[in-house]
């Protein structure tokens, strides 16, 4: 235990800034996906086609390499550090492809909950006059979101193991720290076995609070 004690704010560290990115990640994916799935659903082909693509390439590609792709192998053809700077484009770089690559499941997942809306919905907001924008916001995203939830919230969780992606492209966060740890002490068994326990708590947390949620708003949907 006393190399745990020791170490424990360097891990801490690396633990917040998991946090950090996942939250991140998290908005950023369900911006992402609401925009990707109106264009999948969108009547003009073009942004069907461009939609589809999108969610192709990044759900049929390993997330590790298009993280080595867009953080390392873009610098190579492109000035994207002299754009953004040396150290901040990683960081840039590398939270926007795991949002990009989260934001391609929460795609479907949007999709899926505004097909499953009643079509009567949908008509009795265009008998009362209500137009195609107006019907989206305030009757068919409101009625799909409460489908949503649970799905959404296993996307978040994933999204926060998947930060631990962003080591081997050299962005520190919870594993990258522990890897330090581990250089430093050659306690791999105990370092490793903490880590596995954070990722736990976040992720243990993080449904809890959904499944509150989800129960939430049946109770006021009845």
């Amino acid at each position: 235990m006393h190399v745990i004690w020791q170490n424990l704010p360097v891990i801490l560290d690396g633990l917040r800034l998991t946090i950090q990115y996942a939250i991140v990640a998290i908005v950023l994916m369900v911006i992402i996906g609401l925009i990707a799935a109106l264009m999948r659903l969108s009547r003009y082909s073009l942004l069907r086609w461009i939609s589809s693509a999108y969610v192709e390439i990044f759900r049929s590609t390993p997330l590790l390499v298009q993280l080595f792709f867009i953080v390392l192998g873009l610098p190579a053809i492109l000035p994207v550090n002299a754009w953004f700077g040396q150290l901040m484009y990683p960081i840039l770089a590398a939270a926007f492809t795991l949002s990009l690559n989260e934001g391609a499941y929460v795609t479907e997942i949007v999709r899926a909950g505004i097909l499953g809306v009643d079509r009567g919905q949908k008509e009795a907001a265009a008998s009362i006059g209500m137009n195609g924008i107006q019907t989206m916001i305030h009757i068919v995203l409101p009625q799909a979101f409460e489908r949503m939830i649970p799905p959404l919230v296993n996307q978040a969780a994933q999204t926060v193991k998947d930060t631990s992606l962003l080591a081997p492209v050299g962005i520190i966060e919870l594993v990258y720290k522990g890897e330090i740890v581990i250089a430093a002490t050659f306690e791999s068994f105990k370092i490793w076995g903490l880590i596995a326990v954070l990722y736990f708590i976040i992720i243990f947390s993080v449904s809890k609070c959904a499944s509150y949620l989800e129960r939430r708003l049946q109770v006021d949907k009845r």
